[in-house]
């Protein structure tokens, strides 16, 4: 049998004995020119290193990673209000201090300096909400856990001891309360702002895959009613990608939880079909090429045919000089120049 016969029926069998969803088409298409913010769990960050790799302006988790929604709309309201975060949330484990509002990458050993970095990077991410154009919150969890002395719901617990909180479901008004919040907030300051809203699709094993289930239901009936009120709010199914399309195993990673880069790379292939134009699209095929460029790994760095590569590597990025930032990439390259 000829292989491209072959390989076409094989397609089509496998096409035939799995789910396929189909994202419904934003009539908002993303450029270059936009400013993002992604916020949130996995697919926040999965997703927004992407468009960070294809030289779109974004922000990415700022303040770490966050899974339920009210700790994300806290945060950002703080920063839409340019309030600074202060020294009531912040607790010392082990000559580390955290903050209960932030993920412990921004935790230090020194208070002054958690403070410090933390209000910096607030400032920045309210500087930047007046022009950003879509913002991508991503929920991983309802689960909260709220301290016991304040009632307050705490972003990450830090590894304190459990019985310091008090562990709840959100509700799913809750949610949908606290994002109105959010949006009208962020819209008084930037009417043109736009939002994307995704259920990241790894499971939280030490919740219970039961609770789990109930946790996730409560965040995808939140996003479904929160896009039928607010218009600009569009929700992209990364959950239902994962869950009914790719349900098969090998697009997990060995903790069987988290999606692989297969599974990465083909939502990353669906958010495009959904969120870019045909130029879009192109321009991302072409830069693609500049990516591998940069990222061959020579036998013998100084070789003249290696020098040839780097100079003919460093035309094809000048193409791109007018339409993105190519800085960063010919300083990269020019530093393998002899």
């Amino acid at each position: 049998m000829n292989w491209i016969i072959y390989l076409n029926f094989s397609m089509y069998l496998y096409s035939m004995f799995r789910t396929r969803v189909i994202p419904k088409i934003s009539p908002y298409k993303i450029d270059l020119k936009d400013l993002i913010l992604a916020m949130g769990s996995c697919f926040a960050q999965n997703i927004g290193n992407k468009l960070e790799d294809y030289k779109f302006d974004i922000n990415i988790n700022p303040f770490g990673t966050l899974f339920n929604p009210v700790s994300i709309f806290k945060l950002i309201n703080q920063a839409a209000l340019k309030e600074i975060l202060g020294s009531m949330g912040i607790i010392e484990s082990q000559g580390v201090f955290h903050h209960y509002d932030l993920h412990s990458d921004l935790s230090n050993i020194d208070k002054e300096n958690l403070l410090k970095n933390a209000n910096i990077l607030l400032k920045r991410t309210g500087a930047q909400l007046p022009h950003t154009s879509i913002i991508i919150y991503t929920f991983g969890t309802s689960v909260v856990y709220e301290l016991k002395e304040t009632g307050e719901i705490v972003a990450n617990c830090h590894k304190i001891p459990s019985e310091k909180f008090n562990r709840r479901m959100l509700e799913i008004d809750e949610i949908v309360h606290g994002f109105k919040i959010n949006y009208e907030l962020i819209k008084s300051i930037n009417k043109d702002a736009r939002f994307i809203l995704t259920v990241s699709p790894v499971r939280h094993q030490k919740e219970s895959f039961e609770q789990n289930n109930v946790s996730k239901s409560i965040l995808r009936i939140a996003c479904d009613k929160i896009t039928k009120i607010h218009r600009e709010v569009e929700y992209f199914p990364a959950f239902e990608i994962m869950l009914d399309e790719l349900r098969d195993y090998r697009f997990y990673k060995k903790d069987m939880l988290h999606p692989n880069s297969v599974a990465t790379d083909y939502i990353w292939q669906k958010f495009q079909d959904v969120y870019f134009d045909n130029q879009q699209k192109q321009f991302i095929l072409k830069w693609e090429k500049v990516r591998k460029a940069i990222a061959h790994k020579p036998f013998n760095r100084d070789s003249e045919q290696h020098q040839i590569f780097i100079r003919k590597t460093i035309d094809l990025v000048n193409e791109f000089k007018s339409e993105i930032d190519i800085d960063p990439e010919i300083k990269l390259l020019k530093a393998q120049l002899i």
